[in-house]
C-alpha cells in the first residue's frame, strides 16, 4: 500500500533547491516505512528491541536533519502519534508542515456531525415494527404521561411500544378497512382509531383476543381521514371527546363514555365477531369548515382550541374554540395558497407553523390570521409533516422527497438538512413523524420505524472528549474576564471563553522548545499571567494579548529537577512591581520579583526550612523578623527561626516519617492575619504566622505510622467566611484554582514590634499549655494588641465580623479532609461519600463567599459540601459540614477544578486531556472545551454523561450516615399484648405446644412493637453480641421448659387457655421469686392462691442467672 505519494518526473520550480527537497522526501518515506513496520510488529508482539529501535526522539531528530529546523516539533509529534496509533492509515508529507488531509478522516467527519442537531449516523431502525407484509405505519402518537408510543398500520395493526421501543402489546383488527389515524383516550384508558367508515376502540389492558377487547362504532356518514382526542379536566373520569376530520370538509365532535363500553352481553357464548355499537347512540356534533378534505385535526390545550387543516386555498386552516362546532358562529380561518398539508404549534414561541403544496413554511400568530409573521423557504418538494422541538425551539419539516430540514424558530435560519439514505423500494413514503421531547429523538414511520437522536443526547463512543492532545497540567480561571486558561504537557497554553467554550488564542512553546510548563498563576485583576516550567524559569505575560513581559532565567549548572516549579501564586501585580511566590520540587519556597525599570525577574526572598527543627521537639518556633533592605517585596519580611531553650518532648508514640520536602502551600493575607501554610509528604503542616512572629507544627497525632504513604497532603486551602477576610488572591495553579492572597498593605518589620509579638506569642503558648483546648481556641479569636489594631484600622470593624477565625483545610492521601485552627487544633475530620473506598484527594476549592467546598480525587469524583454555617462559628460542635452532592466527572485523576458562582458552573481538568463543564448544583454534564457546538448553559432535564463515565450524580440527605456519624435508634421493642392475643388465641386453643414447638415458635417476636411513649432517640452504646444483632444481642431471651408432669388446674379450660392472662399466671408459678404485689390485680388473684398452695416439687425450678436480670419479667408483661 502506498502511503506517501512523491512526484518523480515533475519538477518543482516553486521550491528552492527542488532536487535536494525531493531527495529529502524519499528519505522521509523510508523513515516512515521503517517506523510503520516497527509499530506493526509491536502490535503483534513480534518486535524485539535493539539499538536500531525508532522511538520518538530518534524520529524527530531524523526529520529535522532532513528538513531543517523549520519543521515544528508539534507537527512532528502529531505525525508520529498518527502513525503509531494507526500504522495502516493514510499519511502525506505535507502534514509535517501543518497541512493535514481531511478527506476520509472519520474523526473530522465525526466532529462535523457534532455540530449538527441530529446525529444521523446513530440512527436506529426497527424493522419488526408490528406490521404485516406490504404494510406501512400510517399514524404514531406519543403518550408523554405514560411514556409509550402508539402506532397504527394501514392494514389494521395497533401496537404499543415502551420507552425502549419494545412491543408492550399489539392487536390486529380482522377484516378492517385501512386505518387513517389513531390516538389515546386519557380518561377511558383506551386506544381509538378511525377507518374509512368506522371508529375502533381498543382496551389494550384487558386480557383476551381481539374479539373481547375491541369495539367498532359504525356507520359514519363520511370517510374519516384523521382523529385526535380532547384533553379533558381530571375530574371528568368517565368521558372522552374525540375530533375527526372527513372527506366532506367536516370536523366531527364525538363523545365516548364508560357506559358505552360495558361488559359483553353474552360472556358464556363465544363471540364470532367484534361487538359493533351504533353510532347514532353517541353524542355527535359536526360542522362543515372546509371545502376540501380535512387532512389533519388537533386539539391544543394551551390555546383551548382545535386546529384543522385542508387542501382548500380559502379555508386552509381553522383555529377556534370547540363551541364554534355547535353555535355555527363565524370561525377564525387562515388562507394559504394550495392549502395546508401539516401544521404544528410551539408553546414557548406561541406560533403555529404550516406547510403544504407550495413548499413554504409559514409562521402565524394564533390571533393574527391576515398575514404570517415569518416564512421559511428551501424545500423542493411538498411539505408532508411538521413537528416541534419545544426545548431547543426547533422546527423539523419533512417533504415528500424524504428530505428533513431543521429550522431555528428565533433566527428563522436553517440548521441542518438530512435525508433517509436507507430507503428501499417498499419505503416509498414516510407517512408520519413525531418528536419525542422526553428522550430527544425524532421518530418516523413508514414500512419501518426510524429513530434519529439529537446529537447532545448521544455519547461519543469513539473517542474521549479532548481539549488538548496531552495531559492537562494547569487549569486557571480569570474571574475578571470570565476566561479559562489551560496548559498541557506539551506546553501549549490555551485561553477559552467560559460561556461558549470557544478558543480565544493559544501560545506554543512558551518557555522554549521541549520545555514543559508545570504551573501558572493569574493576578487578581486578571491583566497579568505568570508561568513556571520544569527548568525553574518564570515568565510574566500580558493576559489580554499573550505578549511576554519579563523572564527569570536559571543557571544551566543546576541538577535535574532541582528547580522544577510545582506551584506558584501572584502576591502582587502592579505597574511598578510584580511579586510571585513559587514552590520548587526541592521544597524551597521563594519570591520571584520584578521591579520597574529592571528587564528581568529576580529572586528576592526564600523561606527557611522548619520541619526538621519541629520534628526534633519544637512544636512552636518563634521567629525573628527583620526588614528587607534591598528589593523589599512588601509581603513577607526576612524570617529566622529561634528554637526554644527547653524544647518540648517529641511525640514518641506517634513519630512522623522524617520527610521534610514541602509539597504544597497556601497564603492568607487579610487585615489581622498574615499566614503562610506549608505541607509536607509526611502529613506535617507548618503554619507561618508573620503577625505573631511564630511558626507552628501541625499534624494529626492519631495518624497511622504503618502506612506513611497515606499521610501525604496534596492540597492546603484557607477558609474564611467574614467580609473582613474576603481574600484578595490570585489563582493558584498546581493543585488549586482558588484565588491566593494579594494584599497591598506593608508588613510591619520594625524590631520593637517583632520582639513584642514574640513575647506575646510565648505568653499565649504558656497559658494555652496550662489550660485545656477550648481555652486555647478562645485565645485564637483575639486579634493582636490594640496598638496594632489602631494602626490597621480594625477597631472600626463591626463586632460581628471580628468573631470569625480562619480555618485551614488539608486534603490527604487517605481520602479525608481535615479542618484545623491556625494554632493546630483539629476541628473536623471529613470523609467524602463516593460509593467507593476512600480515594486520595487532589483538589480543594470554594466559592468567593466560602459557602460551598468542592473537592476532587484521583478517580475523577467531584464532591460538594455546604460550609457556610460551620464557618460562622467553627468552634461550635453543633455546626456541621454537610455533603450535598457527588458525581464522577472523569475516569482518571482530576488535576484542578474551580467554581463560578455567578453562573453556577464547575470546570474540571484531568489527566485524560479534557476540560469539562458541569452544573454546580446538580452535577449535570454540559460539554467540554474544544467541542464544535457552543455550550448550552440552560439547565436540562436530560442527564447526559461523557462517554467514559457511567455513574449518575447522587445527592446526600441531611440525615445520612455519612454526615452524622453518631448512630441513633429508638427504644428496644416491647411486647404488644393485642398482637400477642391475636397470635396465640387460635394457635394454643386446642393443643398445648411441646418443648420443641416452643423453641421454634416465633410468635413472641412477631408481637414485639415500638413503645408508644418516650419517642425520642437514644445515643448508641456498645453492648451485647454484635454477631447476633442489636436487638437479640442485647435483650435476654428466656426459655421456659415445660415440666414432665404437671398438676392439672381445677378446669380443663383453664389449663388449655392460651390467653395472655393464663400465660401471665403460669409465668408467676414458674418464677416464684417475684413478689406477689404485681399480680394482685383483677382475676389473677384466685390463680395466684392456687399456685401458692401447690407443692413446689410439682414444678421444676427455672434458674435465672444474675447476668440475665437486665429486663424484669414484670416490665415485659405489664400493659401499656
Amino acid at each position: 500500500m502506498s502511503r506517501i505519494k512523491i512526484p518523480e518526473d515533475e519538477e518543482n520550480p516553486d521550491i528552492p533547491d527542488g532536487t535536494h527537497f525531493k531527495n529529502s522526501l524519499k528519505e522521509f518515506q523510508k523513515l516512515v516505512d521503517k517506523t510503520v513496520v516497527q509499530k506493526r510488529e509491536e502490535r503483534l508482539g513480534l518486535y524485539i528491541k535493539d539499538a536500531e529501535e525508532m522511538d520518538y526522539d530518534k524520529f524527530c531528530a531524523a526529520v529535522q536533519d532532513l528538513f531543517g529546523p523549520e519543521v515544528k516539533s508539534q507537527d512532528v509529534k502529531t505525525f508520529y502519534r498518527k502513525i503509531s496509533n494507526n500504522p495502516d492509515g493514510r499519511t502525506e508529507w505535507c502534514e509535517l508542515f501543518g497541512y493535514f488531509i481531511v478527506e476520509g478522516d472519520a474523526l473530522a467527519a465525526q466532529l462535523d456531525e457534532e455540530n449538527m442537531v441530529f446525529l444521523v449516523s446513530k440512527k436506529q431502525r426497527i424493522t419488526k415494527a408490528g406490521v404485516k407484509r406490504r404494510d406501512v405505519i400510517k399514524c404514531m402518537v406519543k403518550i408523554s404521561q405514560l411514556d409509550f408510543l402508539v402506532t397504527a398500520s394501514q392494514k389494521g395493526t395497533l401496537t404499543i411500544f415502551t420507552s425502549q421501543m419494545r412491543v408492550m402489546t399489539t392487536t390486529s383488527i380482522p377484516d378492517s378497512p385501512w386505518i387513517n389515524g389513531c390516538d389515546y383516550l386519557y380518561q377511558l384508558k383506551r386506544v381509538v382509531a378511525v377507518t374509512e367508515r368506522t371508529i375502533i376502540v381498543w382496551d389494550y389492558k384487558s386480557q383476551g383476543s381481539v374479539l373481547d377487547t375491541c369495539f367498532i362504532i359504525k356507520p359514519m356518514e363520511h370517510c374519516l381521514l384523521c382523529i385526535c382526542s380532547v384533553h379533558q379536566p381530571a375530574e371528568q373520569l368517565v368521558r372522552d371527546d374525540i375530533l375527526m376530520g372527513d372527506d366532506g370538509g367536516h370536523v366531527n365532535l364525538f363523545t365516548l363514555t364508560s357506559d358505552d363500553f360495558g361488559l359483553k352481553q353474552s360472556k358464556s357464548k363465544k363471540q364470532a365477531h367484534i361487538q359493533v355499537l351504533d353510532s347514532k347512540k353517541f353524542r355527535h356534533i359536526k360542522r362543515k369548515l372546509h371545502d376540501d378534505w380535512v387532512v389533519k385535526v388537533k386539539y391544543i390545550p394551551a390555546l383551548n382550541s382545535f386546529v384543522s387543516c385542508s387542501l382548500d386555498s380559502i379555508h386552509s386552516l381553522v383555529l377556534d374554540d370547540l363551541k364554534r362546532l355547535e353555535d355555527n358562529l363565524p370561525v377564525r380561518d387562515f388562507s394559504v395558497p394550495r392549502g395546508v398539508n401539516a401544521f404544528t404549534y410551539c408553546g414557548k414561541a406561541n406560533i403555529i407553523v404550516t406547510g403544504g403544496e407550495d413548499k413554504v413554511l409559514r409562521l402565524w400568530h394564533p390571533n393574527i390570521n391576515t398575514k404570517p409573521v415569518g416564512k421559511l423557504m428551501g424545500h423542493l418538494f411538498s411539505i408532508m409533516e411538521i413537528v416541534t422541538n419545544e426545548k431547543d425551539q426547533h422546527i423539523i419539516s419533512l417533504s415528500s422527497g424524504k428530505i428533513f430540514r431543521v429550522w431555528d424558530i428565533h433566527t428563522l435560519s436553517l440548521m441542518q438538512i438530512f435525508h433517509d439514505t436507507q430507503a428501499g423500494p417498499r419505503d416509498a413514503q414516510i407517512f408520519t413523524m413525531i418528536f419525542d421531547n422526553n428522550h430527544g429523538v425524532l421518530i418516523t414511520g413508514s414500512a419501518v420505524i426510524d429513530i434519529y437522536p439529537l446529537t447532545r443526547m448521544i455519547q461519543d463512543t469513539k473517542q474521549v472528549p479532548q481539549s488538548h492532545e496531552r495531559n492537562i497540567n494547569v487549569l486557571l480561571y480569570n474571574r475578571a474576564f470570565h476566561q479559562v486558561l489551560t496548559i498541557c504537557a506539551e506546553s501549549i497554553v490555551k485561553i477559552w471563553e467560559l460561556e461558549s467554550g470557544q478558543l480565544i488564542y493559544q501560545i506554543e512553546d512558551a518557555h522554549g522548545p521541549s520545555v514543559e510548563l508545570t504551573c501558572a498563576a493569574i493576578d487578581k485583576n486578571g491583566f497579568h499571567l505568570a508561568t513556571g516550567a520544569c527548568d525553574g524559569t518564570v515568565k510574566t505575560w500580558d493576559f489580554g494579548s499573550g505578549q511576554q513581559l519579563k523572564a527569570l532565567s536559571i543557571s544551566k549548572e543546576s541538577s535535574d529537577n532541582e528547580h522544577w516549579l510545582i506551584q506558584m501564586t501572584y502576591l502582587k501585580a502592579s505597574e511598578s512591581k510584580h511579586v510571585i511566590l513559587v514552590l520548587e520540587y526541592s521544597g524551597t519556597i521563594k519570591i520571584v520579583q520584578g521591579n520597574e525599570g529592571e528587564p528581568y525577574l529576580c529572586i528576592t526572598w526564600s523561606l527557611p526550612e522548619a520541619l526538621s527543627l519541629a520534628l526534633q521537639g519544637n512544636p512552636v518556633m518563634p521567629l525573628r523578623l527583620s526588614p528587607i533592605t534591598r528589593k523589599a517585596n512588601g509581603i513577607f519580611p526576612d524570617a529566622q527561626l529561634l528554637p526554644e531553650n527547653n524544647p518540648v518532648e517529641a511525640d514518641i508514640e506517634n513519630p512522623l516519617p522524617p520527610e521534610v520536602k514541602v509539597k504544597c502551600f497556601d497564603v492568607l493575607r487579610v487585615e489581622g492575619y498574615n499566614l503562610l501554610a506549608t505541607a509536607s509528604a509526611n502529613g506535617s503542616i507548618i503554619m507561618w504566622d508573620f503577625e505573631s512572629a511564630v511558626a507552628r507544627h501541625i499534624f494529626k497525632a492519631e495518624q497511622a505510622v504503618e502506612t506513611p504513604e497515606l499521610l501525604g497532603i496534596n492540597m492546603l486551602l484557607f477558609l474564611c467566611r467574614s467580609a473582613l477576610s474576603v481574600r484578595k488572591q490570585s489563582e493558584s495553579s498546581t493543585y488549586s484554582s482558588v484565588p491566593q492572597s494579594d494584599d497591598s498593605h506593608m508588613q510591619d518589620t520594625e524590631g520593637g514590634n517583632s520582639t513584642s509579638s514574640i513575647k506575646r506569642e510565648l505568653l499565649k503558648n504558656e497559658s494555652s499549655i496550662a489550660e485545656n483546648i477550648p481555652a486555647e481556641i478562645e485565645e485564637l479569636t483575639k486579634l493582636p494588641d490594640s496598638g496594632n489594631l489602631e494602626n490597621k484600622g480594625l477597631l472600626n470593624v463591626p463586632e460581628a465580623e471580628q468573631k470569625y477565625v480562619p480555618v485551614l483545610a488539608s486534603a490527604h492521601e487517605d481520602g479525608c479532609i481535615y479542618l484545623w485552627t491556625i494554632t493546630g487544633d483539629l476541628l473536623r475530620e471529613i470523609l467524602p461519600s463516593t460509593k467507593h473506598p476512600p480515594i486520595p484527594l487532589t483538589v480543594l476549592c470554594t466559592d468567593i463567599s466560602a459557602k460551598m467546598l468542592f473537592a476532587a480525587n484521583k478517580e475523577g469524583h467531584v464532591i460538594r459540601w455546604t460550609i457556610g454555617s460551620f464557618l460562622e462559628d467553627p468552634l461550635d460542635i453543633n455546626k456541621h459540614v454537610k455533603q450535598q452532592l457527588c458525581w464522577r466527572a472523569h475516569s482518571t485523576k482530576i488535576v484542578n477544578l474551580f467554581y463560578d458562582e455567578e453562573r453556577d458552573l464547575v470546570v474540571t481538568a484531568s489527566t485524560d486531556a479534557s476540560v469539562r463543564l458541569w452544573h454546580g448544583h446538580s452535577g449535570h454534564y454540559i460539554g467540554y472545551f474544544g467541542q464544535r457546538r457552543l455550550f448550552e448553559l440552560a439547565e436540562s432535564t436530560d442527564i447526559i454523561l461523557p462517554c467514559d463515565v457511567n455513574e449518575l450524580p447522587f445527592t446526600i440527605k441531611d440525615d445520612s450516615k455519612y454526615i452524622e456519624k453518631k448512630q441513633k435508634f429508638e427504644y428496644p421493642l416491647v411486647l404488644d399484648r393485642e398482637k400477642w392475643k391475636s397470635l396465640t388465641r387460635s394457635a394454643l386453643a386446642f393443643k398445648k405446644p411441646g418443648v420443641l414447638e416452643v423453641e421454634q415458635d416465633f410468635k413472641f417476636f412477631k408481637a414485639l412493637a415500638s413503645p408508644k411513649i418516650h419517642k425520642y432517640p437514644l445515643e448508641s452504646f456498645k453492648s451485647g453480641n454484635k454477631d447476633i444483632g442489636i436487638v437479640f444481642g442485647s435483650i435476654p431471651i428466656y426459655r421456659v421448659v415445660s415440666p414432665t408432669k404437671t398438676k392439672h388446674f381445677p378446669t380443663r379450660h383453664t389449663e388449655t387457655d392460651g390467653s395472655a392472662d393464663n400465660i401471665t399466671k403460669r409465668s408467676r408459678i414458674m418464677a416464684p421469686s417475684y413478689t406477689t404485689q404485681h399480680l394482685t390485680s383483677g382475676r389473677n388473684v384466685k390463680y395466684l392462691q392456687a399456685a401458692v398452695s401447690t407443692s413446689p416439687s410439682s414444678f421444676p425450678t427455672v434458674p435465672i442467672s444474675s447476668s440475665r436480670k437486665t429486663i424484669k419479667l414484670k416490665d415485659v408483661l405489664q400493659p401499656n
